[in-house]
């Protein structure tokens, strides 16, 4: 993996600006060189977050689909004839609400784990942008950071309870 300091290599210039992501940038001007080497550099810290964050959707998912598994419901499927794809997929509709829950709940965590992120892999960003205005005092930025993630989780939850309803159409919101 390329070395962790900044978004580009620092030898290339940056792409033409249209969004202000290197890839999606890179991407839209054709620029190759630029997009493989922001995709390498996404390598790192994709995998720290994932690392922080993931191990608790997994062990709800092994948990809630354990349980589900071992339920009257499958037995009866089991007992109707019913092949061992069909009674996994049943299995994995019925396990999802949890797991939605749980995930929906970690995009909160992502949040800090960005502040962690943007100061190992010296990017700027919305947590970098939050711990200068903590130790500066500006509280006017700080404000605007905790409507911006409020903003964020409040779209998520909502994502997750349309979700909901997708996942298991009893459920109703």
């Amino acid at each position: 993996a390329p070395a962790p300091f900044g978004r580009i290599d620092p030898m290339l210039s940056p792409p033409v600006r249209i969004t202000g992501f290197y890839t999606l940038d890179s991407l839209a001007s054709g620029n190759w060189t630029n997009l493989w080497s922001a995709l390498g550099r996404l390598v790192l810290p994709v995998l720290t977050i994932t690392a922080v964050n993931a191990g608790a959707v997994m062990k709800m998912a092994q948990t809630v689909f354990g349980g589900v598994y071992e339920s009257d419901f499958v037995r009866h499927m089991r007992a109707s004839g019913l092949t061992e794809p069909q009674i996994i997929l049943s299995g994995l509709r019925n396990s999802l609400p949890p797991i939605i829950t749980i995930a929906s709940f970690t995009f909160g965590f992502l949040l800090g784990a960005a502040v962690l992120v943007e100061t190992l892999f010296s990017w700027g960003g919305l947590g970098q942008y939050a711990v200068q205005a903590v130790i500066n005092s500006d509280y006017a930025a700080l404000q605007g950071f905790v409507l911006v993630s409020s903003a964020f989780i409040l779209i998520v939850y909502s994502v997750a309870d349309i979700l909901y309803e997708i996942a298991d159409p009893r459920i109703r919101i």
